[in-house]
Parts: structure tokens; C-alpha cells; sequence
């Protein structure tokens, strides 16, 4: 039954500070504090401390004796470890239960909120293991320890990022929303055709600006030609807004139908689900699946997605108008376009980690306050202001820390971006206005370029920012 003496298994000194002194005086000589749970109910169901401790020989509870004070005048039980014993724990609808068991029944019970669950789930995970195989191999406090695996968490209600399942690429989990998006096929085609078409007619101008000057206004002649240039520049202007309204009219009507079936199939499928998963799973959590969630893939498919399918067009058609002009030219202004996209590669997971770590700590900011706001009469009754001000802070603390590691990365990524693009305009001036002194190419085919890169940059610089999105 003793533990290998090679696995680190002693938590003693994890255990809280006003429970220390009365535990070990009551260890015998050799005995190995395993792990420790402290139920925050009492069998009233009122919110009372107590502490349960697993040792390498027995199963110890301490609680305050009725009308003692808390510390102080407290009441222990003990049940020594054999193959009988059982110790489970169950959730249910946000208040678990940790049971012992042994061959005639139920030997004792401790109650927790939800909050608790991890811990409570750790020391029955490490209960069983102890009675499987003689010993434990973890040695971290049980409220900040995975109940699963042993990881570290940052705190009692974290996700540990070792056993949940692997998150899915990007392009894979916006492909599920496939079926969400088939019987509105015809509305997903209209809007493509509108923005293909709003592209084409926002690169008209920069088109006709070339003979505009090669043929108007450097050789100062044909001045008769120029109110149809200008003519030619109001419509594609007007065709340009026109048609970008519907486009964004169109994507955006499609979008909030998607997002509106998804929260539909969502709460459905919300309530087909047991007691049993409602018990272990955060309010604010599931909430925020209808709520924040919906409204992010709605936003992210009528903002942002159509705005990279656009900037996508944009780069394309401007890339095909670059090398008509002058294919030399066009080489040169490329240059700066493989270190963007290496830089776009290497800051894609970081970025993208650290918003899934944000949107873990807003999620468990949102369970705090889901719990607390409607249950304030609770809270206020059994004096519990300080406690529930604790768990906020701790949270927020979390995710202002989440954020400024975001934030680190972002305020670097964007900057450089920027230089990168100010660096392929110097190119172009500097190798065109070469171009132009020895003949090779007219001015007006300069500006020209200069009016394209300039829209290839943007939106080059743009697309850079989906990685966000």
C-alpha cells in the first residue's frame, strides 16, 4: 500500500495554512499527505469550510465543530484505506457531492459548488490510483492541478490545455458552417458575383489615369479628351459604391440568417443534453456559445471574411493590371511580398493562441458573473461579498494578462507590416523614376503604378489582419 519512494508524492505543505498544524499532528510517524480537497458546503447546504485529506494509509476529514469558531474547535474523522473503498465525485446542476464508500454503503459524503469540481475530481482520480498501483505521481495542490492528467492550471476553474481535444485548424472549423450555409447558396453566389464585380470597378480609375496623362496632360494636348476621362472616373466611382452596397447588403443578410440557425441548433441541441453535462459545465460558458460566440461568426462572416475575399480580388486583379503595364516594374514592386507572408506565418499561431487563451479567461470572467448577478440574494445572506470579490479579481486578472501578451505581439506585428509597405513604394518611385529618365516607360505609366501599388499595400496590410479575425 506505501507509495514508490521515487514518486514526489507529499503534498503536506500545499495544505492551507490554518488546516496545517492540526494535519500533521495527527499523521503518524512516515505517513505521506497524497492530496487534499476542501468542500465549501456543508451537509445543511450552507456555505461552511472543511477540508478532506487522502494519505498513503487513510482518509481524514476536519471540520469546524458546531458553534466553534472558524480555526478553532474542530471535529475529525477518519476512515483507513482497504481494496473496498470507493471514493467518487458527481456533479449535478452546479453542486457536487464526493462520496466514500465501502462494502456497506455510503461511509460519508462532502458537498462542493462547481467551482470545486476539479479538485474534488483530482483526489478521487488519485484516490483510485493509490488503491490500483500503490502510489501517486503528481505533486501539485489539488485545486490548481488537472483532475485528468496532473498539469498545472492557473487557477480552479481553468481549462487545462493537455486534455482538451486538439483544436481544429481554422479553414476546417469555418467548413462545418458549410451546412448552415447550403440553402442559402444562391444568396452566397449573388453576393461573390458583387464583389468581383465592385473590384473590378475600383480599379477603373487608377486604369484610366495612365492615358489621362500620357495623352492629356504631359503632351498638354487633346484637352477635348478630358471630360470623357473624368466622365469614365464619376461612373466607375458610382458603380464602385453601388455596387459595394449590395455586396455588403447581401453578405450581411446572408450572415445573420447562418448566425441565427446556428443559436437555434445550438440551444436544441442544448436541450437534449443530460443533468450530468449541465452540472460540470459553467454557466457563463454556455451562454457565451449563444450568445457572444453566434454573434462573432456572424461579424466574422459579414465583415471580415468578405473583406479578405475582397482584398484577396483586389490584390489578384492589381497584381494582372501591374504586369500589363510594365512586367519589370512589377517584379520589383513584389519584392517585399514574401517577407510579408513569412511574417504573416510565423505570428499566425501566436496570435491565434493567445485570443483562444483570451477567450478562455473572458469565458471564465462571464461563468463568475452568470453564477454571481442572479444569485446575489445568496451570496449577500451568507455574507460572501468578499469571496465572490476575490474570484472576479483573480479572473480579471487572467485576462488582463491574456490580453497583454496579444497585445505584445500585435503592437509589433502591425508596425512592421507598415514599414514593409512603405518600403515597396520607395522601390517603385526609385526604380521607376530610373525607368522613366532613360525611356523605358512613359510618367504616366508611373503614376499609374504608383496608384495601384499603393491599393496592392493596403490591402495587402489588411489581409494581414485576418489573422486577428
Amino acid at each position: 500500500m506505501l507509495p514508490d519512494p521515487d514518486w514526489k508524492s507529499d503534498e503536506r505543505a500545499s495544505l492551507p495554512s490554518e488546516w496545517r498544524v492540526d494535519v500533521e499532528s495527527r499523521l503518524a510517524e512516515g505517513e505521506a499527505v497524497l492530496s487534499w480537497f476542501p468542500p465549501d458546503v456543508d451537509a445543511r447546504l450552507r456555505y461552511r469550510e472543511s477540508l478532506v485529506v487522502l494519505t498513503d494509509r487513510r482518509v481524514i476529514q476536519g471540520e469546524p465543530a458546531e458553534g466553534g469558531a472558524e480555526g478553532g474547535g474542530r471535529e475529525w474523522s477518519e476512515w483507513p484505506l482497504s481494496p473496498e473503498l470507493t471514493l467518487r465525485a458527481r456533479d449535478r446542476a452546479g453542486l457536487g457531492t464526493l462520496d466514500l464508500f465501502g462494502p456497506s454503503g455510503r461511509l460519508a459524503h462532502w458537498r462542493y459548488t462547481i467551482g470545486r469540481s476539479q479538485a474534488a475530481n483530482l483526489i478521487a482520480d488519485r484516490f483510485t490510483r493509490l488503491l490500483r498501483d500503490g502510489g501517486i505521481k503528481f505533486a501539485r495542490p489539488a485545486a490548481f492541478a488537472c483532475p485528468v492528467c496532473g498539469g498545472d492550471l492557473p487557477s480552479e476553474q481553468a481549462a487545462c490545455p493537455a486534455c482538451e481535444p486538439a483544436t481544429p485548424p481554422a479553414a476546417s472549423s469555418l467548413l462545418r458552417l458549410a451546412r448552415f450555409a447550403r440553402p442559402r447558396a444562391g444568396a452566397i453566389a449573388l453576393g461573390f458575383f458583387l464583389t468581383l464585380a465592385s473590384t473590378a470597378a475600383g480599379l477603373v480609375p487608377p486604369y484610366l489615369s495612365v492615358p489621362l496623362l500620357n495623352n492629356v496632360l504631359i503632351p498638354m494636348r487633346n484637352f477635348r479628351l478630358v471630360p470623357w476621362y473624368l466622365l469614365g472616373l464619376a461612373v466607375a466611382a458610382l458603380l464602385t459604391w453601388l455596387l459595394s452596397w449590395a455586396r455588403t447588403y447581401v453578405i450581411a443578410w446572408v450572415s445573420e440568417r447562418i448566425a441565427a440557425d446556428l443559436r437555434t441548433k445550438t440551444y436544441e441541441h442544448l436541450q437534449r443534453l443530460s443533468l450530468e453535462y449541465f452540472g460540470g459545465k459553467r454557466t457563463g460558458d454556455l451562454m457565451s456559445r449563444l450568445s457572444s460566440d453566434t454573434d462573432r461568426i456572424c461579424n466574422f462572416l459579414s465583415i471580415n471574411l468578405l473583406d479578405f475575399a475582397s482584398d484577396v480580388l483586389m490584390i489578384a486583379m492589381t497584381a494582372v493590371l501591374l504586369v500589363s503595364l510594365d512586367p519589370i516594374l512589377a517584379l520589383a514592386t513584389l519584392v517585399p511580398f514574401p517577407l510579408i507572408a513569412w511574417l504573416v506565418h510565423r505570428v499566425r499561431a501566436r496570435i491565434r493562441l493567445g485570443l483562444q487563451q483570451g477567450n478562455r479567461a473572458w469565458s471564465e470572467m462571464n461563468s463568475i458573473l452568470a453564477d454571481t448577478i442572479p444569485g446575489i440574494r445568496v451570496v449577500k445572506a451568507f455574507a460572501q461579498e468578499k469571496r465572490e470579490v476575490q474570484r472576479f479579481v483573480a479572473s480579471n486578472e487572467r485576462v488582463l494578462q491574456t490580453n497583454d501578451r496579444v497585445n505584445d505581439t500585435w503592437s509589433y506585428f502591425g508596425p512592421i507590416i507598415n514599414l514593409l509597405t512603405q518600403l515597396g513604394l520607395l522601390i517603385v518611385w526609385g526604380f521607376g523614376a530610373w525607368r522613366v529618365y532613360w525611356g523605358h516607360i512613359e510618367a504616366g505609366h508611373l503614376v499609374g503604378f504608383q496608384l495601384l501599388i499603393g491599393r496592392f499595400y493596403v490591402r495587402l496590410e489588411a489581409m494581414s489582419r485576418m489573422v486577428q479575425a
